[in-house]
């Protein structure tokens, strides 16, 4: 019966964290979609958040059963960065007089802290990160409204 109720609670466990990656990311999907029509919007930037989460929730399970360290869980993480940091440069591109997409592609990293929050616990730092990452763009929005901007929302000068 502890069996049970222990895969059952890892499910639960799992379960809720994944959903809240994928519920904290949609704002910045929806944002990234709709407002600018980015490729990155809906689909990418919850797969991002819920990818890291499961990443970091595998190390968590390995770093209980005594097969991680403390190390492995801090390596984990700093892969997670590198890898999405991968992702989001694909979002960069350079034309010939100016750069488009660092504002997107700076989402893409950003969601993945959203992620690994949710998998280690940190429900309200991966709230405040979802909401300081929306803010940041309808801030940046109506500050350099004055400006032209691109498909991705960023700022050309």
């Amino acid at each position: 019966m502890a069996l049970v109720s222990g895969f059952a609670g890892q499910l639960l466990d799992a379960g809720a964290a994944l959903g809240a990656a994928y519920i904290l990311a949609l704002p910045l999907g929806w944002e990234r979609e709709t407002r600018t029509g980015a490729a990155l919007g809906l689909r990418t930037l919850p797969l991002v958040s819920v990818g890291a989460c499961a990443y970091v929730l595998i190390s968590r399970y390995l770093y209980d059963q005594g097969i991680y360290t403390a190390d492995g869980l801090a390596r984990t993480l700093r892969a997670l960065m590198t890898g999405i940091g991968f992702i989001g440069g694909g979002a960069i591109v350079k034309h010939v007089r100016d750069v488009r997409g660092i504002a997107t592609g700076a989402a893409v990293w950003h969601t993945g802290a959203i992620g690994a929050s949710v998998a280690h616990g940190l429900y309200l730092v991966a709230l405040v990160l979802s909401l300081v990452n929306v803010g940041i763009f309808h801030l940046s929005q109506r500050v350099a409204g004055h400006r032209t901007r691109d498909g991705e929302g960023d700022v050309v000068e």
